[in-house]
């Protein structure tokens, strides 16, 4: 696990919170899996595309 990835999956929570989402709203928004969601904010995943960061922001209406 990589510290960046922590960092970036606490960032995530962090906004995800802020508009009152739950990890279950933001991946049904998204298309992605609950679980999938869950590992990123967790800091589980060492490797996040660009494409999954891309749709992460616009999901929570970041460009």
């Amino acid at each position: 696990m990589l510290c960046h990835n922590k960092t970036l999956g606490q960032q995530i929570a962090q906004q995800r919170k802020k508009r009152q989402l739950s990890q279950a709203q933001l991946a049904a928004i998204t298309g992605m899996n609950p679980k999938f969601l869950s590992n990123i904010e967790a800091g589980h995943k060492a490797r996040i595309r660009i494409y999954t960061l891309a749709r992460l922001a616009a999901g929570l209406g970041m460009s």
